[in-house]
């Protein structure tokens, strides 16, 4: 019989506390870490042709979700839910999702002598 997250959960809550504690140290030295290497220079890059990309098509796509990956749209809508689903759907791992608005400044703070 295989048993579903919820029913794990609910039988280690009636482990006594100590067998909790040996369960969570157990899990925390078993885990095994993700292997990630992220090269930043590129998400960041990335990063900077999606925002040109919104900047440059800002009036076609005003009020909607969009979906880049870089200056690909991957996808857009009326519902950040399903442009999220949608491009989970398209095989992209972590999907970079903004709403398209007017331009936005920046507020300049500056101080008086």
């Amino acid at each position: 019989m295989t048993q579903n997250l919820q029913q794990v959960i609910e039988s280690i809550q009636q482990l006594p506390i100590n067998e909790q504690e040996q369960l969570l140290h157990w899990l925390v030295e078993n885990r095994k870490p993700r292997p990630i290497e992220i090269d930043w220079q590129e998400k960041n890059k990335q990063f900077q042709k999606a925002l040109e990309w919104i900047d440059q098509n800002r009036l076609k796509f005003l009020g909607k979700w969009v979906c880049l990956d870089g200056n690909k749209l991957i996808t857009s809508g009326d519902d950040a839910k399903q442009v999220y689903a949608e491009a989970k759907a398209k095989g992209i791992k972590i999907p970079f999702i903004e709403q398209v608005r007017e331009n936005e400044h920046s507020v300049f703070w500056g101080g008086l002598d």
